[in-house]
């Protein structure tokens, strides 16, 4: 019976880990990357990737519930995770709250995936209206992304990014290998994913590419993208970063010295690459097996 209800979808098992392995990993890594808050759940080193993600979503969906504004201004990006941590948020009776789309929506995805959708979803479970921002994330010349930030529709939801309480993102990596909806999207012909790397990008993050330090790289891409400006971005209290997959460790990492997150939702085994990346002892006891 009890099988049957699993398969089913009625009963959902988890092998939880002791509440302190968790707890020491997210406060090592809230020391070694300086961020504020860290939340990670823990997985199992051979979990498949599609498990990884619903597990930490699920878990970082719950940690948003608690603190997501009331009556605040909640910013988001778009991507699969995003899209997967929206979909485990409860319901919450929001009103008074205003959802943002904060960079340009992207067509060549799946349509789950971009932008607008994500900020429409997160806007429902809230139950409040969301303020879309009907242009590309990325476009084929600066004179374009000049005009189309000129026209009052988009000026108008620009001017929202000063006032928000929270951005939600996730992280795309580049290097040792790439893991980003944004390079996937089919918008980065290879001399443009080249000339990425040779300026040394390493990540994305509310559609930046940066590099180790947490720099942005200002290839001519910068000048083709319309997603909220960096001046903005770093006003915003809570910037909330979440990923999965140990090959994002050196994108993480970069995400936080750049200021770009100071809030981390990853998995388990995401964490113990990141405090390797940065040369942090991890702790002993998160080593052992669930």
């Amino acid at each position: 019976m009890l099988q049957e209800a699993e398969e089913l979808g009625v009963v959902r098992i988890d092998v939880r880990a002791p509440v302190s392995q968790a707890s020491d990993l997210e406060r090592a890594i809230e020391v070694g990357l300086g961020v504020k808050t860290c939340v990670v759940a823990r997985v199992e080193p051979n979990l498949a990737a599609d498990e990884v993600k619903r597990r930490t979503c699920a878990l970082g969906a719950e940690f948003l519930g608690e603190i997501l504004p009331e009556n605040g201004a909640i910013g988001i990006g778009w991507g699969s995770t995003t899209f997967e941590l929206v979909t485990q948020l409860k319901t919450l009776d929001f009103p008074g709250s205003q959802v943002i789309q904060i960079t340009g929506g992207n067509k060549r995805v799946e349509h789950l995936f971009d932008c607008q959708e994500v900020t429409r979803r997160l806007a429902e479970k809230l139950g409040t209206a969301p303020h879309l921002l009907h242009a590309p994330g990325i476009v084929d010349r600066k004179e374009t992304r000049d005009l189309l930030l000129g026209e009052s529709s988009i000026a108008d939801v620009f001017k929202l990014f000063s006032i928000l309480d929270m951005a939600i993102v996730g992280i795309g990596s580049l290097v040792p290998s790439e893991a980003s909806m944004l390079l996937a999207s089919g918008y980065f012909e290879l001399p443009e994913r080249a000339a990425l790397k040779r300026a040394g990008a390493v990540g994305d993050v509310f559609s930046y590419f940066v590099d180790a330090a947490g720099d942005v790289v200002r290839t001519e891409i910068y000048d083709r993208m319309i997603t909220i400006g960096l001046s903005d971005l770093m006003q915003v209290p809570a910037r909330v970063g979440i990923a999965t997959g140990a090959v994002k460790a050196k994108a993480v990492v970069a995400a936080a010295k750049g200021g770009f997150v100071n809030t981390l939702i990853l998995d388990s085994v995401l964490a113990g690459a990141v405090l390797a990346e940065i040369g942090s002892p991890a702790p002993s006891q998160v080593d052992e097996p669930a």
